[in-house]
Formats: C-alpha cells, sequence, structure tokens
C-alpha cells in the first residue's frame, strides 16, 4: 500500500499564501527556484491576509521519491491510486508524484529535479491535488475556458483543438473579463459560480496568427507545453483579470470553416457531451460525482454553439451575450 512520508519541507521553505475559490491555500516550496517555476501561473491570488489554511501543499525536489509506490505499476507512464483518504499519482519515471490526504486536507508534490518540473505543470501547477480538494466542497475543477465579469460570466467548453483557447484569448484581447483559459473551478449553486485558477493561456502558431494584437506577447512567450506557446494574462491586459463570477451560460466553440461566427441554442445534453469528456479523463478520481455535477450545471443555465469565423467576430458575439445576461 502507498504510504507518504509527512515530512515537513526544508527549513528554507518559501511560503505562498492564496486564495481560490473563497478558501484559503498555502503552498510551501522546498526553495525559491522551484517557488519561481510554478508559482507564476497563480500569482493573482495571492493573498496578503491568509487565514487558517484550507488546504496545505508541500512541494519539494527528492532524488529518492519518498513514498512507497506499489509494485506493480509500471514504470512507465502515469498511474492512480485512491486508498481510504489518500490520492496518489505517479508518472514514471521521474515524478512528479502527487499525493493527498482527505483526512488532514494536505498535499504532496514531489519533482525528481528542478529541471525535470513539466512545463504543463507550470502552466498548470497542482491541479489534481486541487481537484481532489475541490471534490471535498462539492466543487470540481474543469476544463474549459471563463470569460466574464464579476457580474456574470460565460463558460467556453470543448475538446483540445475546439477553439476555446483562441476564442478566450480573442475575448481578453477586446477587452473583456478573463478567468482562465484552460481550467477553472466550478461550484453548484442557482446559478453555479466559477472561479479563476491560472493567468496562463496558450496557443499554437496557427491560432496565435488569428489574433495579431497578441502577437507580441507570444514572440516572448516563457515557454512552449505540448505545443504551445504559454503567455500570461497580466501580461497582456491586466485590468482584464477576473477573479470569478455567477456562471450566466455555456459556449461550445466550432472550427467549421465558415467566414463569420454564428451563435446557435444547444441543448443541455449537448453542452454536457462538450463539458464533460475531457474534464473526466484529465481529473482522475469521483467520476461519476463529477459527471452528476456537470449535469446539473448545463441543466441550470443556457448554452449555444458557436461557430467560429474571426475571433474578433467571436469576442464580439460573446460580449453580446454577457450583456444579455446581465442579472436584472
Amino acid at each position: 500500500m502507498p504510504a507518504t512520508n509527512h515530512r515537513p519541507p526544508p527549513t528554507a521553505a518559501v511560503d505562498t499564501h492564496l486564495q481560490i475559490a473563497g478558501r484559503n491555500v498555502l503552498i510551501r516550496y522546498a526553495n525559491a527556484e522551484l517557488a519561481q517555476r510554478l508559482c507564476r501561473a497563480t500569482r493573482h491570488l495571492t493573498t496578503a491576509r491568509p487565514g487558517a489554511p484550507d488546504l496545505t501543499i508541500d512541494v519539494w525536489i527528492d532524488h529518492e521519491i519518498p513514498i512507497g509506490l506499489p509494485a506493480d505499476w509500471p514504470s512507465v507512464g502515469m498511474s492512480y491510486s485512491d486508498v481510504g483518504s489518500a490520492v496518489f499519482t505517479w508518472h514514471a519515471p521521474e515524478g512528479p508524484l502527487y499525493s493527498y490526504d482527505r483526512e488532514h486536507r494536505h498535499g504532496w508534490a514531489v519533482f525528481s529535479s528542478v529541471n525535470t518540473v513539466p512545463t504543463w505543470d507550470q502552466a498548470a501547477p497542482f491541479r489534481r491535488i486541487l481537484h481532489w480538494w475541490a471534490v471535498d466542497h462539492g466543487a470540481q475543477l474543469i476544463h474549459a475556458a471563463a470569460v466574464g465579469n464579476s457580474a456574470g460570466g460565460l463558460l467556453l467548453v470543448g475538446r483540445g483543438g475546439s477553439g476555446k483557447s483562441t476564442t478566450s484569448l480573442a475575448c481578453l484581447e477586446a477587452g473583456l473579463g478573463f478567468a482562465g483559459d484552460d481550467y477553472c473551478v466550478l461550484s453548484p449553486g442557482d446559478p453555479p459560480r466559477v472561479d479563476s485558477l491560472y493567468l496562463s493561456a496558450k496557443a499554437d502558431a496557427r491560432a496565435a496568427a488569428l489574433i495579431p494584437g497578441l502577437s507580441a506577447a507570444f514572440a516572448q512567450a516563457p515557454f512552449i507545453s505540448l505545443g504551445k506557446s504559454v503567455v500570461f494574462a497580466d501580461q497582456i491586459r491586466p485590468e482584464a483579470l477576473c477573479a470569478g463570477f455567477p456562471l450566466r451560460g455555456i459556449v461550445v466553440p466550432q472550427v467549421i470553416g465558415e467566414a463569420s461566427s454564428r451563435l446557435t441554442r444547444l441543448r443541455p445534453a449537448a453542452a454536457l457531451r462538450a463539458l464533460a469528456p475531457s474534464t473526466i479523463l484529465q481529473m482522475p478520481g469521483g467520476r461519476s460525482n463529477d459527471l452528476a455535477g456537470m449535469a446539473d450545471v448545463v441543466r441550470r443555465v443556457p448554452a449555444w454553439a458557436l461557430t467560429l469565423g474571426s475571433p474578433g467576430s467571436a469576442a464580439a458575439l460573446i460580449a453580446g451575450l454577457l450583456e444579455q445576461n446581465e442579472p436584472t
């Protein structure tokens, strides 16, 4: 059975206090270089007045990963284990290893070296731990972009390549509020609530070329992840950052080669098919509850298919939707 070594990080740790979905999160890094790589995407959530943490994540480097792994776990690829109050994922052979103790709301992220921290982890750090923790509060991480303002906003959902990242970036360029490009926290309610997690936004060369106003930002992107350049929204339009909002609707972008963008209403079942698969596949653990939660959300808010023409025309349609669905 897997067993965590519950030792604290070294005494020279760098502490970062975040507020995520209204709750306090303490992240303790083993050293400043590790913190620098992993805190960029969440720096907009930093709080100067931390309360008692609802979640603590210890992050360290260790060439000998301090976890007793099952002998039958494969030596290559990702493995997942859920035993009692402990949840684990292990990316063999070099890591990272993530674990979470539900009872104590304590997570661990272990890397074999600073140089082996994956770029996808730098763009969306600790997302599996945050997913397991969110479930404790009846919420969940979802694979979606989010745009809007404090009065209300929209989720952009769909599988990879559907155009949601390009559309969210076009909305950012157009001055709409930006709460995330790839992941955010979805909480139940009437209406449901969406909270921001990461500043990062990604685009490949083709998508970046469709938004000329962001060409300089992508030319200076700090790193590439899975073939896409990663930028941070606060370096583009810091005034557009949005911490979260009540959810007013769901938009499903579709790239089908039309010249202009167009909106049509979608049934809840179609919105669920766009939202659920990529979220469930990327977030191991609790899949039946996750599906039930997403099904409840799509029944509560309207949904539209967005046929993508130019990114600018798509952003204009989304701005119009936000105006139409403002609370009265």
